[in-house]
């Protein structure tokens, strides 16, 4: 079988109502805003959420932000989507950071900088957030935006998969599959694709890498998967 690049970053997250964030430490302007979302009154939604934002409120400025980016309800302006990711990231806002880096890294409305998004990405990586995880991962893995890393691609697949993440656990599998910066064990492959289900080509791969292994070795890596949880707590 012919190898296949890593896959490349997760999705711009889409406008749904569970991408929102629904609570603040503020109420008024903001929690307006999220009741006319529900009621897809998107441009009176728009300026509750404008109105909590320009008073420094970091959900109001990323709801809006996710508004602008996906033109949901609203006319799609990538620039205003940026900037107030930019001013709610800079709050710590955890899902702002990931979607100001993943602008960053596919050059949404601004010229493509992966330094950048692996900063962005990183600072949400230490939060937690297994989709961050998973994408700087990406990055170090192909090198962009800093030096190529194995090791470190690993180390950040493994805290995204342990999340029950399938993009990472299906890079993770890849990894012990291709002896990417660590040694072939296919057990550990097959495992890691078991757990990443039907994402992309996982059971392709799994079913490529159990025709290399002994019947014994199926049956151990079966109960490795069917045996693992996830960590608490999973910030996907």
């Amino acid at each position: 079988m012919n190898s296949r690049p890593f896959k490349h970053l997760v999705a711009l997250s889409v406008i749904t109502l569970s991408g929102f964030t629904l609570q603040s430490v503020c109420a008024g302007d903001f929690e307006d805003g999220v009741a006319l979302y529900e009621q897809q009154e998107f441009t009176e939604a728009a300026k509750s959420f404008q109105s909590a934002a320009n008073k420094g409120n970091a959900d109001a400025q990323f709801n809006l932000g996710l508004m602008y980016l996906n033109g949901g309800g609203i006319e799609q302006d990538y620039q205003k989507a940026r900037a107030l990711f930019q001013q709610s990231a800079e709050q710590n806002n955890v899902r702002a950071q990931v979607n100001l880096a993943r602008m960053y890294a596919k050059a949404k409305g601004v010229a493509p900088d992966y330094k950048t998004a692996v900063i962005w990405f990183t600072k949400a990586a230490e939060l937690g957030y297994a989709d961050a995880q998973y994408s700087l991962g990406v990055l170090y893995v192909n090198g962009q935006g800093a030096p190529l890393n194995y090791t470190k691609a690993r180390e950040l697949f493994e805290l995204a998969a342990e999340q029950n993440n399938a993009s990472a656990q299906y890079q993770l599998g890849l990894m012990y599959f291709k002896g990417k910066g660590l040694r072939i064990d296919l057990t550990e492959a097959y495992k890691w694709l078991t757990l990443a289900g039907d994402y992309d080509d996982a059971v392709l791969y799994r079913d490529y890498v159990a025709k290399k292994m002994s019947k014994d070795q199926i049956a151990e890596a079966q109960a490795l998967a069917d045996d693992w949880k996830p960590k608490d707590g999973a910030k996907k």
